[in-house]
Formats: C-alpha cells, sequence, structure tokens
C-alpha cells in the first residue's frame, strides 16, 4: 500500500502514542532496579516487571522501525 506522507505521519504518531505507555513502564522498572536493594523484594518484583515490557515492547518495536521506515521514505526529498 503507497501511503501519502500525511498517512505515514498519522501512522507514525499512533505507533508512539501506542508504544510510549509500554516505555514508560519499562524506564519505571529500571529506576527501581538502579535504586533497589539486589535482594528485595521490589527488586525481584522490578525485575519482573521490566520482564515484561520487554516482552511487549518487541512486537511494538518492530511496528515503530516500521512506521519511521515509511514514513521516512515517504517525505520529499
Amino acid at each position: 500500500m503507497i501511503m501519502t506522507p500525511q498517512r505515514s505521519f498519522i501512522s507514525l504518531k499512533r505507533h508512539i502514542a501506542e508504544y510510549r505507555p509500554q516505555l514508560e513502564k519499562a524506564i519505571a522498572a529500571i529506576q527501581i532496579l538502579e535504586a533497589a536493594d539486589p535482594n528485595s523484594e521490589e527488586f525481584s518484583q522490578a525485575l519482573a516487571d521490566l520482564q515484561v515490557a520487554a516482552t511487549v515492547l518487541e512486537p511494538y518495536s518492530e511496528g515503530m522501525i516500521a512506521s519511521i521506515e515509511r514514513f521516512t521514505d515517504d517525505r520529499p526529498d
């Protein structure tokens, strides 16, 4: 499907909106991991949260990359 620059920009914005909450969850878990005692329950929970976030982010990342490539390709030179 051929996309216009406007449509590819809308698609990019949609992907960003979907990606951001997942990325924020990963960042929050990382911040806890950096500050918490590795032997604490808080650390263990943050590690589990990061694993889930990374698993969820993987397909989102693939969609984000494709959307960025479409947007870049559709931009006028």
